[in-house]
């Protein structure tokens, strides 16, 4: 007499490398492990199961929550364009002057550099400039200082190192002096400049501004880099 064993209908769909674990009644993966990765649920039915780290040519993260999404190394290097020589943007006394820009990944940096045509001109005269994110709230800024002729502005934000998301920012420059112009920055198309934006006081940055309505612009956009 021939004895045959019993039908396991999951086998169908189970491949060498893959191991699964359910810890009692709730009908659901909780692990599941292939190649060394693993993937967590807490093993109710219909629950979906988080990826908290995939391991490819490189690593992509996440926080191993639903929804998360997995995230890439931001990066730390950021230049909307180069100068275009002789174009400069005039800031006038005791206005901010805000240039839109892009971000299409996100980015850590703690430094930024702009560029000057003419100074503020001395004599007591400060500037200084700032970035502000998409809803126009100031999340970088330096304390206000002399800008020189023809020089290249470098200093760290007061708020130190810090990572942004992909989206549309904002540059905001201000000065107590009548004569500071920025270099402009070599973009095909910038998302907006706008001069005398708003009242400065003291060549410091305002703790927020409303943004201007996107106005794309073609070349024109003050230089910055972040890093």
């Amino acid at each position: 007499m021939r004895i045959r064993a019993p039908r396991r209908p999951w086998y169908r769909s189970y491949l060498p490398g893959w191991w699964a674990f359910n810890p009692g009644s709730g009908g659901g993966a909780a692990t599941v492990q292939t190649d060394g990765v693993t993937i967590q649920g807490d093993g109710s039915a219909g629950n979906k199961i988080a990826i908290k780290a995939v391991q490819t040519d490189g690593s992509l993260t996440g926080a191993g929550i639903v929804g998360s999404l997995l995230g890439q190394t931001p990066a730390i290097f950021y230049t909307n364009g180069g100068n275009v020589g002789s174009d400069f943007v005039n800031i006038t006394q005791n206005r901010l002057a805000i240039s839109g820009f892009q971000l299409y990944t996100s980015l850590t940096f703690a430094h930024g550099k702009i560029q000057t045509g003419t100074g503020d001109g001395g004599g007591g005269a400060v500037s200084s400039y700032g970035i502000y994110n998409p809803v126009g709230t100031l999340i970088a800024h330096i304390t206000p200082i002399t800008f020189g002729n023809a020089s290249i502005i470098t200093a760290a934000f007061v708020e130190g190192a810090q990572t942004i998301p992909p989206g549309l920012y904002f540059l905001g420059v201000t000065s107590t002096g009548t004569t500071l112009t920025i270099g402009q920055a070599d973009m095909t198309w910038a998302p907006l400049l706008t001069g005398n934006y708003a009242v400065t006081t003291g060549g410091a940055q305002l703790a927020s501004i409303t943004p201007a309505a996107v106005s794309p612009v073609n070349s024109t956009g003050m230089l910055l880099v972040l890093y």
